[in-house]
């Protein structure tokens, strides 16, 4: 009866359709069914369990990243497989896993030259693909990660913008003793915020409007937080610092006049790392004299090459912890209105994750 029963269920997903939220043209998502997709022999199903809504998508949705609708987004996910194609031998179905979204040609130049994030081919899933704003969805294997069994899954789901920090964290070679600013605190200046100080930074100061945001930053171990509402952010930091600078700055708004900003504080031979999305076009103005005088490093920061797997070793470590940051779950039918709260930043929501068998 109960292998009657198993089969009666792989049919209804193998042979059916599934539920999904689609970005159908600018600001507008619409949950349909959707035929599943068709297994390639390197790929695998994946029944989605958490995904996270990212500041991608909603430039997506916004019509500020270059994509062709319709698009069903998702690319930060995790879940368990399902289905293996024919040529599969390195996963089974059963096993819990994250995805690293970047598919990659591997025959270019940049891959050929160590550096696959500036494929020139370069597909993404949630972007180019069909993502994971669904109930399944389909993955190659060369971009699984295994889940370790005492990471949770939608901890799990946050392997992929872990992994982008980590890149950017990597360029920017914090050293011991490092003063910091994180200009930006959603769940991306707050996966920084515990990298720097794991990586040796004395002091870090966090930067945001918004309190919710502040008092978590606050929790996880920054030395001062300041509201940019309420407090001279400029004026602060340089007392802060004795009129000096600081070493290292992240930005992680996408704000040109943030930017701006940034490049003031700066102490000589300061690195600052452009890690916030700003719009296509979008410009602002620096003076190159202070570039040249202060020595300083702008750095650009772009996916996740070649460090999912480290970022999934730290979040099963502990060593950062991605909980407080979860403010909450939801389903595929409320994604629009998701969309919108994280528009309007309206209090309270730090990462929204998606869960598509949510009721």
């Amino acid at each position: 009866m109960l292998i009657i029963l198993i089969y009666l269920l792989f049919n209804l997903y193998t042979g059916g359709f599934l539920k999904a939220a689609i970005i159908s043209r600018k600001n507008f998502v619409e949950v349909k069914d959707i035929e599943t997709p068709k297994l390639g022999p390197d790929e695998v199903i994946l029944k989605v369990h958490f995904c996270g809504i990212c500041g991608t998508d909603i430039h997506i949705y916004n019509g500020e990243f270059p994509v062709k609708f319709p698009v069903i987004p998702g690319h930060e996910f995790s879940g368990e497989i399902v289905e293996i194609g024919e040529n599969i031998s390195r996963v089974d179905v059963g096993d819990k896993v994250a995805v690293n979204p970047n598919i990659y040609c591997k025959k270019c130049y940049y891959c050929k030259n160590g550096m696959i994030h500036f494929c020139r081919n370069w597909e993404a899933i949630g972007i180019h693909r069909p993502g994971a704003y669904a109930e399944y969805v389909k993955v190659p294997e060369e971009n699984l990660h295994i889940v370790p069994k005492k990471l949770s899954l939608d901890k799990a789901a946050f392997a992929e913008p872990v992994a982008c920090c980590l890149h950017g964290i990597d360029k920017l070679g914090i050293s011991y003793g490092d003063t910091i600013v994180i200009f930006g605190l959603g769940p991306i200046g707050l996966i920084h915020l515990q990298l720097a100080i794991n990586s040796g930074a004395s002091k870090v100061i966090g930067v945001d409007l918004i309190e919710t945001r502040i008092k978590v930053a606050e929790k996880l171990g920054a030395d001062i937080v300041l509201n940019a509402s309420k407090e001279n952010v400029k004026k602060t930091i340089m007392e802060e610092t004795s009129g000096r600078g600081v070493d290292k700055i992240i930005e992680a708004t996408g704000n040109p006049n943030v930017f701006k900003m940034a490049v003031e504080l700066l102490d000589y031979g300061g690195k600052l790392l452009v890690f916030g999305v700003s719009p296509i076009g979008i410009k602002t103005e620096i003076e190159p004299f202070k570039i040249y005088r202060k020595e300083l490093n702008i750095l650009g920061s772009f996916t996740n090459p070649f460090t999912t797997q480290r970022a999934i070793e730290i979040l099963a470590s502990g060593k950062i912890n991605v909980k407080p940051l979860i403010t909450n779950i939801i389903n595929l039918n409320e994604v629009d209105k998701y969309f919108m709260k994280i528009k309007s930043r309206e209090k309270g929501i730090i990462k929204v994750l998606v869960n598509p068998r949510l009721d």
